[in-house]
């Protein structure tokens, strides 16, 4: 077991992580936050991302060239 002060609030607080991090009750409250982050962008629609290679397949194409409007 080690003790380590916790790196938002500076309690001690006993872990078999030999690493600082946060203690339990700091851990709760960054939770509960992610979670209402969450719940906010969870009503917007997500945007499409596609590679070059899907971008060219799926561009229209004369006698398998795409066509390109100058």
């Amino acid at each position: 077991m080690f003790t380590h002060s916790c790196i938002k609030c500076h309690t001690s607080y006993e872990d078999n992580d030999p690493d600082p991090y946060y203690c339990a009750p700091c851990t709760e409250v960054k939770k509960a936050l992610a979670a209402e982050i969450d719940a906010k962008f969870a009503n917007r629609p997500r945007k499409e991302v596609r590679s070059a290679l899907q971008e060219y397949d799926a561009a229209p194409k004369v006698r398998g060239f795409m066509r390109i409007q100058l």
